[in-house]
């Protein structure tokens, strides 16, 4: 092989023998290396006798011009050799991926153990390849799921590009969040920004309270008996794919808010906020899983009251996950990409409406926290009510609209006014309200023009129709003001109060009780 490679170099008129890629370019190097060797003393000696035959000066320029030639020549040589090892570098993820090929007589050494080895490092190779690449966006096919198909129904979207834009616009500001108690996994959800300071670096993002809740004994939120870690160790992940520790701002535990902050190197997105959302209005929930991966669903807002076990602010979609498991503290999102409430998880596709969550929001940035007007009361809206039975109470009582009392807190100055179970009331200072959502944006209005208020009492006029006495009356209701989640118990054994006892036999069966009676 050696002098096939130097007759092919003589052949082609070479002055040296040309090296050949494979087994024979060793030697062939190795010649080759030798004759480079020789030509550099034969040259040296040159050099050598023209030295001796000139003059020191002459000796020292020309010196001098082949030290500078040398520093160019080698300047030159590093540079090409620092683009060839980029360009390795630059190539090396770009080579096929091919699946290994077993020879047919190498199937006939199974039994071999070092065939074997071979074989399964092979193997072993290829599928870490493959998983290289998966991972790449755009050839990342294991997040696909059936929820991701949801805008591609014409049934259900008829405008698929509008809504594709409103998802891809407002996912910008959603995150994945995981809290952790002691090491172990708490809870699982995300959140979304809603504030950037430039000056601190500082990103602020809202999410739901039971990210951070360790303890929930009954289903009744109307009791209080919740309990928060408030130094759980809280992770977000970001759009870029780090994740970063967060801390907790504010915790309020009424319509289940936690705020918290992250240090960010650049601006986070921040949403718009539509805060018109009304019932049977196309919405699209937003999460992300575990992989951060975004996850869609479709509903449509109903006309419901909530039952007595949940808080009367909540609002519901139908349609959408109603357990979800990646969008608690996830947006609601209209088909323009603006957020119409706050996803929670609580009960059967319950969310916070957009209207409060507006309020909530300018509260906490005006007093860092979010007060409310604590009435000791749970009402129904006469508007969502069964037909028939919102037909027998214009009927009988001449009332079309308003709040029906459910339950009054024992001991509370609504029962003190003698306010009961049935009564209506139609108007709060002066305002007729319809629904509970009206409800709830007028007390936090209340709250915004009552700065020198908080934590203490507010007086709030009603105009209440006492069901016993068919007579409308005006009270003023003197409440406390305060930013603790709302606590109402009728108090003793009422029948209502029954999910003490079906609490161990699974209060989902009284939940089902409680829709019933909707109806």
């Amino acid at each position: 092989m050696p002098l096939a490679a130097t007759q092919e170099g003589e052949a082609s008129g070479s002055r040296y023998p040309a090296l050949r890629r494979g087994r024979s370019s060793t030697t062939a190097a190795a010649a080759a290396a030798a004759m480079f060797a020789t030509t550099d003393r034969s040259s040296s000696l040159v050099h050598k006798r023209r030295q001796s035959g000139g003059s020191q000066s002459a000796h020292r320029k020309k010196t001098k011009r082949r030290s500078a030639s040398n520093q160019r020549s080698n300047k030159r040589k590093r540079t090409s050799q620092e683009e060839e090892r980029e360009d390795e570098v630059s190539s090396a993820g770009s080579s096929p991926i091919r699946v290994p090929h077993i020879p047919d007589e190498v199937y006939r050494k199974f039994d071999d153990p070092d065939t074997w080895k071979t074989i399964q490092k092979a193997q072993a190779d290829y599928n870490l390849k493959l998983a290289r690449r998966m991972a790449y966006p755009t050839l990342n096919v294991h997040m696909i799921r059936a929820s991701m198909c949801v805008l591609d129904d014409p049934e259900l979207v008829p405008d698929h590009e509008s809504a594709r834009k409103a998802v891809l616009h407002a996912a910008q500001s959603v995150v994945g969040i995981s809290s952790f108690v002691g090491g172990k996994l708490l809870a699982r959800g995300c959140g979304f920004w809603i504030d950037w300071d430039e000056k601190n670096k500082m990103g602020t993002f809202l999410t739901t309270s039971r990210l951070i809740c360790t303890k929930s004994p009954s289903f009744n939120c109307w009791l209080g008996q919740e309990e928060y870690d408030l130094d759980a160790e809280v992770l977000v992940h970001l759009w870029d794919g780090t994740t970063k520790s967060a801390q907790l701002q504010y915790l309020q535990k009424h319509y289940d808010l936690a705020f918290f902050s992250v240090r960010v190197d650049q601006p986070v997105y921040k949403p718009s906020f539509n805060d018109g959302v009304k019932r049977a209005d196309h919405v699209l929930e937003l999460g992300r899983d575990e992989s951060s991966f975004l996850r869609i669903s479709y509903g449509v807002v109903k006309y419901l009251n909530p039952n007595l076990l949940e808080r009367y602010h909540y609002m519901f979609v139908q349609g959408a996950d109603p357990q979800p498991e990646y969008g608690n503290g996830g947006p609601l999102i209209d088909f323009g990409g603006k957020i119409v409430g706050m996803v929670n998880g609580n009960t059967r596709g319950s969310f916070l409406p957009s209207s409060i969550l507006v309020k909530c929001l300018h509260l906490w940035k005006k007093f860092q926290r979010i007060p409310r007007p604590h009435l000791g009361m749970k009402f129904w809206s006469i508007k969502f009510i069964d037909l028939a039975l919102a037909e027998n109470i214009l009927r009988r009582c001449n009332i079309d609209d308003g709040l029906i009392v459910k339950e009054v807190s024992e001991g509370s100055p609504a029962e003190k006014l003698g306010i009961r179970a049935g009564d209506v009331i139609e108007c709060f200072n002066g305002e007729r309200i319809s629904t509970t959502v009206e409800l709830e944006n007028m007390l936090l209005s209340k709250c915004e023009d009552e700065s020198d208020n908080l934590n203490s009492k507010v007086d709030v006029e009603l105009g209440v129709f006492h069901i016993r006495k068919s007579l409308w009356r005006s009270r003023t209701l003197t409440v406390n003001v305060s930013d603790d989640g709302e606590v109402v118990d009728p108090g003793g054994m009422h029948p209502l109060s029954t999910y003490n006892i079906c609490a161990s036999f699974g209060c989902l069966l009284w939940a089902f009780v409680l829709d019933i009676q909707e109806v």
